[in-house]
């Protein structure tokens, strides 16, 4: 209802967060682009590009979830500063050190290691701010579609710096965002005073019940995200319509950006795992029809109903999480779905250029297909496990 909406948007800080949040999402879509763009262009090796991308994006998921863990015990503000001083120091030494290849390696591990992840400590506010379920379903579905609008615009805009002013401007840019939002978010939102922990030991967040079959099944949802760039451009270039490419990448989450706006507006009664499955399996639907179509004029069409059910199963992986995990390790929690998410794609990206350069581009969303329907089994299997607990 549109009700849930204006009340997110009435919230204390809500402009705020929502503002800075999406600024601060534009260069974490930008940066891995911006790498391959500088890398390439200096030291003409797209080999070394995704060596140094692979690297920034490994490190980002590797230690997001553990600064996330510090957010929730010191508060955002006390965190968020010091990482975006090392993060600006990580970008410079990578364009510093760009003809230099284990300095600027490690520059670009440190640079994803140390990248706030905006959407998991916005998530975590709302999470613990909004007490009632539908408004807070409302904000969950306006951060992913702020999510999709990222994901769209920061390759686009990486795109069109490169090509306007040169390889550097792209992560000069992305350096722009990051310290507006950064220094933005930490001195105007809510929820700085950080959330000491109980005294009873929790373990970690693997241990607790379904967290394990929820991340498993966003690596898998990720390894379709990585898969899909890799093989709507090979498409793209086999049938010389490489200037097209770019613009097909960007209409997979259109129909996504739609639905979930559409999600946010109403009230479910069905659970949020439930949700999950059942929108990973319109994703699989979707995406099954650029496996059994493989024609230019209707490229474009598969590509948007592909994209329906992205913005709602990520929708609900979020409130999944959040029903699972105790409040005061939330910003942990969701840097961890970030983290999953990443690992995915990297491992989507990486298998599915092999695949496609073997088989080809149209068989590539093969690989896709499988990705998706093993989200969409991994999922299944987590609701039955808890089926067979409750009874």
């Amino acid at each position: 209802m549109l009700s849930a909406y204006k009340a997110v948007i009435k919230h204390d800080k809500s402009l705020s967060t929502f503002g800075y949040g999406i600024i601060g999402r534009l260069p974490m879509a930008m940066n891995t682009v911006a790498l391959v763009f500088l890398i390439s262009s200096t030291r003409n090796s797209f080999a070394l590009a995704g060596v140094a991308s692979a690297c920034y994006t490994l490190s980002g998921a590797f230690m997001g979830p553990r600064i996330g863990r510090l957010v929730d015990v010191k508060g955002t503000r006390k965190v968020l500063v010091p990482v975006i001083i090392l993060n600006t120091i990580a970008i410079l030494s990578i364009l510093y050190f760009e003809k230099q290849t284990i300095p600027l390696l490690i520059a670009c591990a440190l640079a994803g290691s140390t990248f706030p992840q905006f959407g998991s400590y916005t998530r975590a506010r709302w999470s613990r701010s909004l007490t009632d379920d539908r408004i807070l379903g409302a904000a969950l579905s306006l951060e992913s579609v702020l999510d999709e609008v990222a994901f769209v615009v920061g390759p686009a805009l990486a795109g069109f710096l490169f090509s306007w002013k040169g390889s550097h401007y792209p992560l000069y840019s992305g350096l722009a965002f990051l310290l507006l939002a950064g220094f933005g978010l930490a001195f105007t939102s809510i929820d700085h005073g950080g959330h000491p922990q109980p005294v009873e030991k929790h373990g970690g967040l693997l241990k607790i019940p379904y967290v394990k079959s929820l991340l498993a099944t966003l690596v898998c949802v990720g390894m379709t995200f990585g898969a899909q760039y890799v093989v709507i451009l090979a498409v793209a270039k086999e049938g010389n319509r490489a200037a097209e490419g770019g613009l097909w990448v960007g209409l997979n989450p259109i129909g996504s950006t739609v639905v979930g706006l559409v999600y946010g507006f109403v009230h479910w009664k069905i659970s949020s795992a439930k949700r999950l499955t059942a929108s990973l399996l319109i994703m699989s639907i979707g995406t099954s029809g650029l496996v059994l179509f493989h024609s230019y004029s209707t490229i474009i069409f598969w590509l948007i109903i592909a994209g329906l059910g992205i913005a709602p199963s990520l929708i609900s992986a979020n409130a999944r999480l959040k029903e699972l995990v105790p409040v005061h390790r939330l910003s942990e929690a969701f840097s961890l779905l970030g983290a999953s998410i990443s690992l995915g794609i990297t491992i989507g990206a990486s298998v599915s250029g092999v695949f496609v350069s073997h088989v080809g581009g149209w068989r590539g969303f093969e690989f896709m297909l499988g990705a998706t329907v093993l989200a969409f089994l991994v999922s299944t299997i987590g609701i039955r496990g808890k089926i067979v607990e409750n009874q």
